[in-house]
């Protein structure tokens, strides 16, 4: 019986708390859908200010309910930004603001209205001035003050106009605004941003609803001047028009020019002339005396590649026959008649002007590289010459002498004691004899200590480098000339004579391409060697120059480093190394 009631009792105790749950979780429920509907009310501003004490521009995160009337909008902005302490608040209002352009949108009243996808800023005004109005619908100008005398077109200075005024009435509110004269103000209409046509605007009796493209997303552009003088005269005939025209059609350019020849040039002031405006330095530097120069200059870019190069003529020292202009990629800009920006030029683009003549019938450029086998920066650009087809090998070895004295490289080039040969990214490839005709557009110049030794196309070339165990380390770069390139027993002959070690202690490893970016710590264990008595086997040289092999005096023993000598050897390989691939990077 006892059991029974404590099971019932039990029961309805259950039944009270999941009632009691049940209503928690219904109110829960509710608090929060009351809180939702609340945070879909409020509407987030960010709010702006200049503070009136320190003039600088201040921001705060403004959260108001959508239906607030805009006198309680204020008072939140007032306490937020603190600035009872320094200005009533009858002196305060809220506008709405375009922060990305820094401009007044339009004033409020009332009620807070259309909301969250706009700024606020509380404006503050002195004691006896009086608020401007922003009308909704009025439209924001970009205003660029000309100075005549020296041709500089000002910075543009966002303006707030109204569709409803007339060009005397903007006029006058630039004039106000900017400290200028409107009496003989002339203002020019960039008239699309896509086109480079400009619209005197001046003496048009329309509205501004008329005259300008409405759009909420492109502020238009204007250009205002005020110059008694200036203004009498017919727009195309006026400096105003020069100077603008100029403006808004011209590109900047990067030029690197060659060493002067003569008088260093200095950057002046726009010239202009009958034809207008074409090009105007900007900027020089004048750093590294005796190389190579970079200026920036801003060119009118609907000027052909002829002009260009003439007005060029005064910075280089040369007629515009020359010299030649490379553009992107390294490429020769050719078609003297073309404008440039016909051309694939746009502004920010770098032109290298290089000495030499433009191509003739039958003519082509060849890049010449200097070799120097045991420099770890084995490879550097010389020049770029002009050979026409026919040319031999020998005679063109003359030009390029005497290229490389007029240009002031630096090397020394005798014409029995040097080679030409293919340029095979970074890698030497096969030598050219003097009575073959030039049959490449890369080619390496390497300088000899000696006649040509190579005199035939059965022999090949092949450098060869001595390991020295017993130093961990390895001699300079020689080389071999070989007449029997698949016989090892040659090769080692070969080295033999080179180094005067008896052949039967020498041994060598395959051949490579050059360069071979191995550390000395690495070349005795890792590398396979081989001697005159090792049974068939091939040094993979090919038939073809340019290849590098090891050998060593199998007699050496190898050195037993401490760690000291091997820290030591390690660091200086790795900087070696590090210079080598930088060098590869760059070809």
């Amino acid at each position: 019986m006892n059991m029974e009631l404590m099971t019932e009792r039990e029961h309805n105790e259950k039944i009270i708390k999941d009632i009691k749950d049940l209503k928690e979780i219904e109110d829960e429920k509710r608090q929060r859908e009351k809180k939702q509907k609340i945070e879909e009310e409020i509407l987030e501003f960010s709010l702006y200010c200049n503070h009136p004490v320190t003039g600088e521009l201040m921001e705060s995160k403004l959260k108001v309910h959508k239906d607030e009337l805009l006198p309680s909008v204020l008072d939140k902005a007032y306490e937020l930004i603190e600035l009872a302490p320094h200005i009533p608040i009858d002196r305060c209002r809220l506008v709405e603001y375009d922060y990305k352009n820094k401009v007044m949108g339009q004033s409020f009243h009332e009620i807070v209205g259309r909301a969250g996808d706009y700024c606020l800023f509380l404006e503050t005004r002195t004691e006896n001035e009086t608020f401007k109005k922003y009308n909704y619908g009025g439209i924001n100008l970009k205003v660029s003050v000309v100075d005549l005398s020296t041709g500089e077109v000002g910075p543009a200075k966002l303006v707030r106009g109204e569709l409803g005024w007339t060009v005397e009435e903007l006029k006058e509110h630039i004039g106000e605004l900017l400290n200028i004269k409107s009496s003989c103000m002339r203002i020019v209409l960039e008239e699309d941003y896509r086109s480079d046509s400009v619209h005197d605007i001046s003496d048009i009796g329309d509205t501004l609803r008329d005259i300008l493209i409405i759009s909420p997303y492109i502020y238009e552009q204007l250009y205002v001047s005020s110059d008694p003088k200036d203004y009498q005269k017919e727009f195309k005939n006026s400096l105003m028009y020069k100077y603008v025209d100029f403006h808004v059609s011209s590109i900047l350019l990067n030029i690197i020019l060659p060493p002067a020849p003569g008088p260093e040039a200095t950057p002046t002031t726009t010239i202009v002339t009958k034809r207008g405006i074409i090009m105007k330095i900007i900027s020089m530097n004048e750093e590294n005396k005796g190389k190579e120069r970079k200026i920036q200059v801003q060119v009118d870019k609907r000027i052909t590649l002829a002009q260009l190069k003439e007005e060029l003529v005064p910075l280089i020292g040369v007629p515009p026959t020359g010299f030649i202009v490379y553009g992107i990629s390294g490429y020769e800009m050719q078609g003297l008649g073309g404008a440039l920006k016909y051309m694939y030029i746009r502004s920010g683009s770098e032109l290298i002007i290089r000495l030499g003549r433009g191509l003739g019938r039958g003519e082509v450029i060849i890049k010449l590289y200097l070799f120097q086998v045991n420099n770890t920066e084995f490879c550097n650009f010389m020049m770029e010459s002009i050979v026409t087809k026919d040319t031999t090998v020998r005679e063109f070895k003359k030009q390029v002498i005497e290229e490389a004295k007029v240009q002031g490289i630096d090397c020394v080039l005798e014409l029995d004691k040097m080679r030409l040969r293919d340029k095979i990214r970074v890698s030497p490839g096969r030598l050219y004899f003097n009575h073959e005709l030039i049959d490449s557009r890369e080619m390496y110049v390497e300088p000899l200590k000696g006649p040509e030794k190579k005199r035939h196309y059965g022999q090949i070339q092949v450098y060869v480098i001595r390991w020295r165990p017993s130093q961990c380390s390895v001699d300079p770069i020689e080389e071999i000339i070989l007449d029997k390139y698949d016989d090892p027993k040659h090769v080692i002959g070969k080295l033999s004579e080179l180094s005067e070690v008896p052949a039967e202690y020498i041994y060598c490893t395959e051949g490579q391409s050059f360069p071979v970016d191995r550390s000395c710590l690495h070349i005795e264990n890792y590398l396979d060697w081989y001697s005159i008595s090792s049974g068939r086997y091939s040094l993979g040289l090919y038939h073809s120059d340019g290849y590098v092999i090891y050998y060593k005096d199998n007699r050496e023993r190898m050195k037993e480093l401490t760690d000291e000598e091997r820290s030591g050897i390690q660091e200086a390989e790795e900087a070696r190394l590090k210079k080598i691939g930088e060098c590869k990077s760059k070809h």
